[in-house]
């Protein structure tokens, strides 16, 4: 078992933190789901072309997942396209784990993800007994700057969601249309990196609009406050020096490839996260 840093216990405790949640949740609820590189190759078996298909794989495998998503989204009909995004990210009834359980103990004003399914609030509202006050704002929502203010909790799909597969953002010129029409959202998203203390879990730090908002966030506003990565075990420390010093993420590594103990590092995040306020009455 992982320790967490007291630091940022301390920080969820005073919800001063926001969970940034990756494809490895929704995993771990539903073990079928895809990541980012596997759902494209998945979705270029609708390529019409052998050559598309291979060039997919190739550009997938060297991590240039916007130009191999690009050639998926130009090739395959948008009827499709969303009938299998749909089919592979709108599971009836939505799986539930224990890990949302912890999340939603954590109590936590916003929590922000990138994946397409419906797993974060349909499991909030189940073990909550529809008691959950957790508000969905998407990238094309106006609204997320009124929701940070007021006390609603919010969570941030700044991909889109499942319910609207039309505006879901996938390949490249849906990233740049995105920043493009929603100005005002990804503004408020870069505010609270830097205001906010972030914890990324089930997540790879490989995806190209992550990248940019932590490459502009810690040039621009660096900070000793810096944010926190649940991650395997990288092969050598230079590369866990060189996230701290790219990105100001420490990581807190567990046994690469012992995926299934991340719920329970969540879980035992939870414990110490209420315990803190349980100590200092604010709970």
């Amino acid at each position: 078992m992982i320790t967490w840093p007291p630091a940022l216990i301390r920080e969820i405790a005073d919800r001063r933190a926001i969970v940034f949640v990756g494809a490895g949740i929704s995993k771990a609820a539903s073990p079928g789901m895809p990541t980012w590189p596997t759902l494209l190759v998945k979705l270029s078996e609708q390529l019409s072309t052998k050559v598309d298909k291979k060039l997919v794989k190739g550009l997938v495998a060297k991590n240039r997942l916007l130009d191999a998503a690009q050639i998926v989204t130009d090739g395959v009909e948008r009827a499709d396209l969303n009938a299998a995004l749909r089919q592979t990210f709108q599971v009836r009834p939505a799986p539930h784990h224990e890990v949302y359980n912890s999340l939603l103990q954590l109590d936590l004003k916003t929590i922000v993800t990138t994946n397409y399914d419906e797993f974060l609030e349909k499991n909030f509202d189940h073990y909550s007994g529809g008691n959950a006050a957790y508000n969905v704002c998407k990238h094309t929502s106006r609204d997320l700057l009124d929701q940070v203010r007021s006390p609603q909790r919010t969570i941030a799909k700044i991909h889109g969601c499942i319910t609207e597969p039309n505006d879901l953002v996938l390949d490249r010129m849906s990233y740049f249309k995105a920043r493009q029409l929603n100005h005002g959202f990804f503004q408020v998203m870069s505010a609270l990196f830097t205001t906010h203390t972030v914890l990324f879990i089930g997540y790879s730090l490989g995806d190209p609009d992550l990248q940019i908002i932590l490459e502009n966030t810690h040039a621009v506003t660096e900070s000793r406050h810096g944010h926190y990565a649940l991650l395997p075990k990288m092969e050598h420390r230079s590369m866990v020096k060189a996230v701290k010093q790219s990105y100001n993420i420490t990581c807190i590594e567990y046994p690469a490839g012992n995926h299934t103990i991340v719920p329970n590092c969540i879980s035992a995040l939870q414990d110490a996260v209420v315990t803190d306020r349980a100590g200092r009455g604010t709970s």
